[in-house]
């Protein structure tokens, strides 16, 4: 058996953590939620950005919904230092989307490190935070993905990359513990899967397997990444157009879940699809 070199062995892992969805009204979301028996409640603002969240979990697996509350404020971010929320005050209010998916790491910068090896383009790895309906403060890094020197044909967004200063095991219980898990009337409901429509599969999901060290598997009109802990992030060919752009649509469209025998839901916002397998 040939011996890792050190960059094998120091190679980090990513572990899909969530996705981004932009929205204009949390409160309705919460309620379209409800109304199949999901939960997503409000999270916070991230004070000084012009956003507010609502989380949904899905396991440790969750969707953030982002919403403005300064539409001027969140415009006024730089992309290095602030790209989700400028951003979102560019797509809003216009079409409700996925945005992107977010990649939880330890050791960010380590990571930068990596990634900077391998083409990518970053922002600097910066402090966040949001504050909580009950005052509590949680703190993470981040850090944006800017460009990929490398990359042959369009893609969708990147994902960012968050660290939450915290082993796995302590982050499950954080969770556990802060009573975001086991919430919906459902039943227990996991994500499977993001399914990502784009214009170029084969390299889309070849150059962000190299990136990310994700393992790669082709199926009857799809290839899927391995994104961790038995989930999937599923390429397939679109043809439509961004109705707002008129480019190829190159995004997130779907997310999967598993969920109780019998149960079942489609749940549509904007172009953003949540439904059962």
């Amino acid at each position: 058996m040939s011996e890792q070199t050190p960059a094998q062995a120091q190679a980090p892992e990513f572990i899909w953590d969530h996705t981004v969805t932009v929205v204009n009204d949390l409160n309705e979301v919460e309620r379209t939620f409800a109304d199949h028996g999901l939960t997503a409640a409000y999270g916070g603002k991230h004070v000084g950005h012009g956003t507010e969240n609502a989380l949904a979990y899905f396991g440790v697996n969750y969707v953030e919904f982002l919403a403005l509350y300064n539409a001027h404020e969140a415009a006024a971010e730089s992309p290095e230092q602030g790209l989700l929320f400028r951003e979102a005050a560019q797509l809003l209010p216009g079409r409700e989307r996925f945005y992107r998916p977010g990649l939880r790491v330890h050791g960010i910068e380590q990571v930068a490190q990596h990634l900077h090896s391998k083409g990518i383009v970053t922002g600097p790895v910066i402090p966040g935070n949001r504050t909580t309906s009950d005052g509590q403060e949680i703190r993470w890094k981040l850090l944006w993905i800017l460009s990929d020197t490398q990359a042959s044909v369009p893609g969708p967004r990147y994902p960012f990359i968050l660290d939450w200063l915290e082993d796995e095991e302590t982050h499950r219980e954080t969770l556990e513990h802060s009573g975001l898990l086991h919430r919906h009337p459902l039943g227990e409901v996991f994500t499977q899967r993001a399914v990502f429509t784009v214009s170029e599969p084969e390299a889309v999901a070849a150059r962000w397997s190299e990136v990310f060290g994700f393992a790669k598997h082709s199926g009857n009109g799809y290839i899927d990444l391995d994104v961790a802990e038995g989930r999937q992030w599923r390429f397939v060919k679109g043809t439509d157009k961004d109705p707002d752009t008129g480019d190829d649509i190159n995004e997130i469209t779907e997310l999967r879940y598993q969920v109780p025998q019998g149960a079942s839901f489609d749940i549509a916002l904007g172009s953003a699809r949540f439904a059962s397998l």
